[in-house]
C-alpha cells in the first residue's frame, strides 16, 4: 500500500538547508501530503554522464531512484541534483518525470543566477526550484503539459519561462489534481 507522504532524495551532494526546508513546506502545501527527507544523499549514477555533452541523462536518476527507493511505497519521489541534465533531442531539462513509477527529478544547475553569469540569489533559487518540482511532481500525479503560461504545469523552455509561471496549478489543472487525489485517497 502506499504511504500517504512524498519523499525527497538529494543526489550527487548536500543540499543547502534552507532550499530543502522551502521544498518540503511548499510541496507539502501544494499538494497536501507530508513530504520527508530521504535518510541518505543517492550517488550520481554511474552511467549518467555523458562526456560529449558534459551533461547527465536525466533518465539514468529516474531508472536509480526507481530501484533504490522503492517508489511504490510512496505517493511520488522527488530527486534533486546539482548537475546539468539533458534528453536525448533537447538541450538541457530542468527536470523529467516517469508517471508510472511515481518518480521525477529535478536539476538546480539552471536555476541558479551563476549558472547565467549573475551574483548568486536563494531566495530566486528556491522559487524556481519549487516551481519545477511541482510542475515534476504533477506529471507523477498525472497531470500532462498546460498552455497556460502561467500554470505550473506550463513546460519551461527556458529560465524565462520558469519565471514568468506561478508555482501554483491554473484552474484546469487544479481540477485535474483534485480528481486524481479522491481516486488515490479511494
Amino acid at each position: 500500500m502506499t504511504s500517504p507522504e512524498i519523499l525527497l532524495v538529494p543526489i550527487g551532494t548536500e543540499l543547502p538547508s534552507d532550499l530543502l526546508k522551502r521544498l518540503l513546506r511548499g510541496i507539502e502545501e501544494i499538494f497536501g501530503y507530508p513530504c520527508r527527507m530521504a535518510d541518505e544523499i543517492l550517488r550520481i549514477p554511474s552511467d549518467a554522464f555523458d562526456p560529449n555533452r558534459r551533461q547527465y541523462l536525466s533518465t539514468a536518476f529516474l531508472e536509480a531512484l526507481r530501484e533504490r527507493c522503492f517508489s511504490a511505497k510512496y505517493a511520488s519521489i522527488l530527486g534533486v541534483t546539482e548537475v546539468d541534465l539533458f534528453v536525448p533531442g533537447l538541450n538541457f531539462v530542468f527536470g523529467e518525470a516517469d508517471c508510472l513509477a511515481r518518480v521525477a527529478i529535478i536539476s538546480l544547475c539552471r536555476l541558479k543566477q551563476e549558472f547565467y553569469g549573475l551574483r548568486p540569489n536563494l531566495a530566486l533559487l528556491e522559487e524556481r526550484a519549487l516551481k519545477e518540482a511541482v510542475h515534476e511532481l504533477g506529471h507523477t500525479f498525472g497531470l500532462v503539459h498546460c498552455p497556460n503560461s502561467r500554470c505550473v504545469m506550463h513546460f519551461s523552455n527556458s529560465i524565462l519561462d520558469t519565471d514568468f509561471k506561478s508555482a501554483e496549478f491554473c484552474s484546469r489543472c487544479s481540477s485535474k489534481f483534485k480528481r486524481v487525489l479522491r481516486r488515490r485517497r479511494g
